[in-house]
This record gives C-alpha cells, structure tokens and sequence, in this order.
C-alpha cells in the first residue's frame, strides 16, 4: 500500500515555482466550481413502473423474513435453562427446586 503512496523520482525533478502551484489550485478549484454547476442541473427522476413496485414489493419480503430471523431474547433464554434445570434436578411443578449444597459437609 505504501507502494503507491510513494511520490515518483520524476516529480521531485521537474521545478515548479510558487506562482505556477498557485496557478493549478486555482485550476483545480475552477475545475470543481464547473464540476458542481453541471451536476446540479443533471437530475435522475425515476418514475413508478410495474417493475419498480414489484421489486419493491421483493424487497419488503426480503426485509421482513430477516426481520423475523431474530435471536430470542435474554428472557426467553433464561426461561429455558430454568424449565430445563427443573426438568434435569427432578423438581415439583410448583417451582421447588433442591438446590445444591456447596461443601461436603452440608450434604445430606
């Protein structure tokens, strides 16, 4: 990348005095003034078709199947890992769970 950043050995060897640097500025910026001037006349209207309504249509669809490809939420997954710890420790449907001790001693 550096490569074609480097400034060629011929640059450095043609002399340029201060007035004609200012004098391609100046070209430069007229340049872009005319540049700006045409673009502003230059519109692109596009106008509704059956194409353009049926493509949009194709991309509402797309939009709205992404749009229903979300992860679940942080809720509906701790509610799983609870219901799934219940069904794995054996615990009473009415949310009594026996929760496990944490030396040996403890243990009955």
């Amino acid at each position: 990348m550096f490569g074609m950043m480097e400034i060629p050995q011929w640059v450095l060897d043609v002399p340029m005095t201060s007035f004609q640097l200012l004098v391609a500025g100046g070209a430069l910026l007229i340049c872009a003034a005319i540049l700006l001037a045409v673009g502003r006349k230059t519109r692109v209207v596009m106008e509704h078709s059956v194409v353009t309504d049926e493509l949009m249509a194709y991309l509402a669809r797309i939009a709205n199947a992404l749009e229903g490809q979300r992860a679940p939420s942080s809720e509906e997954i701790t509610e799983r890992v609870v219901r799934r710890l219940q069904e794995l420790s054996g615990a009473k449907p009415d949310g009594n769970v026996r929760e496990m001790p944490f030396t040996l001693f403890e243990r009955k």
